[in-house]
């Protein structure tokens, strides 16, 4: 048996509460002490870094238990690049190469350095191939992953007059470089918000904690955080904002959301919230039977259609 009409809008309205301000303090902290570890180091007197947040802390749909802050720390003294899938490049070696000194190895190396320095070594963590971690202090923040990266140029165009800028890190263990796009992500979400008349970064939260829920009960397995943001903005912006009260939005794009899984659309058509990558297509920490039992199984919980 699922929740009662009054029940469900009980949970709906604590799920979809961003954080509270004693926990935006305390993330703003650990986003402040990223910067101080590396601002101290003399490590990087020359080189041109920025250092920014990404993921759902910016974007202002994080939740309780999924509250690490993710602390990009880029380097500008060189970029990596590559062409937009089906344009090939005129002149494509026309750029001067790098001659300077970092590598992604080396790069990382003396992030992790910094890190250790500042936090002090039992307060880091760095045997994750993507993020160096620093241990949460409770009370005072929670825990920060931090990805030493580069910047990325994708050319939109073959003579390179059109580019959008990422982000890309080198994972620890010799695999495949991975592309960020967290402007995009920012600026798009924020675009979809404004719709929708919050309805969607409330209901990434709500999908969020219905995940963190059913895990909790054992009945599904963990899913990256960011998958729920991403299903979230595959639904149109007038299924997101439609009925009288959030409990019926949310049913609605629960049900947009099993339907378009189910007939196969979705494999296909759906993106990641930053509109430069495929959802489903390519190499993913999740798959379209993840998110339908996701779904079924939030929808269930919530007492819909009983």
């Amino acid at each position: 048996m699922g929740l009662s009409t009054t029940q469900r809008n009980a949970v709906l309205s604590s799920w979809i509460k961003p954080s509270n301000d004693d926990e935006k303090a305390q993330q703003d902290r650990a986003e402040r002490l990223v910067r101080a570890a590396i601002d101290e180091s003399d490590d990087f007197d020359d080189a041109e870094v920025e250092i920014y947040t990404k993921g759902s802390y910016p974007n202002n749909t994080n939740v309780r238990r999924d509250s690490d802050v993710d602390v990009v720390v880029e380097l500008h003294d060189c970029f990596y690049s590559a062409p937009k899938s089906g344009v090939t490049l005129v002149n494509p070696g026309h750029t001067t190469p790098y001659t300077g000194p970092w590598t992604p190895t080396k790069w990382r190396a003396a992030v992790k350095k910094a890190m250790v320095t500042y936090f002090g070594e039992s307060s880091v963590d760095a045997t994750g191939r993507v993020a160096i971690n620093i241990g949460a202090v409770a009370g005072s923040r929670p825990s920060a992953d931090v990805v030493p990266s580069f910047l990325y140029y994708r050319y939109e165009d073959a003579y390179k007059q059109e580019k959008e800028q990422g982000s890309c890190v080198f994972p620890s263990d010799g695999g495949a470089m991975i592309v960020n796009w967290p402007d995009q992500q920012l600026r798009k979400g924020r675009t979809l918000n404004t719709t929708t008349g919050g309805r969607y970064k409330n209901f990434v939260r709500a999908l969020k904690n219905a995940e963190n829920t059913l895990v909790a009960e054992g009945a599904i397995d963990d899913l990256p955080s960011y998958f729920m943001e991403c299903l979230v903005y595959n639904v149109p912006a007038t299924t997101l904002s439609s009925g009288s009260n959030l409990a019926d939005g949310f049913q609605s794009t629960l049900a947009y959301l099993w339907n378009r899984l189910s007939d196969g659309s979705a494999a296909t058509d759906w993106v990641e919230p930053n509109y430069m990558k495929w959802l489903f297509k390519g190499p993913q920490k999740w798959t379209v039977d993840q998110a339908k039992d996701l779904v079924l199984l939030t929808f269930s919980h919530l007492g819909y259609g009983d």
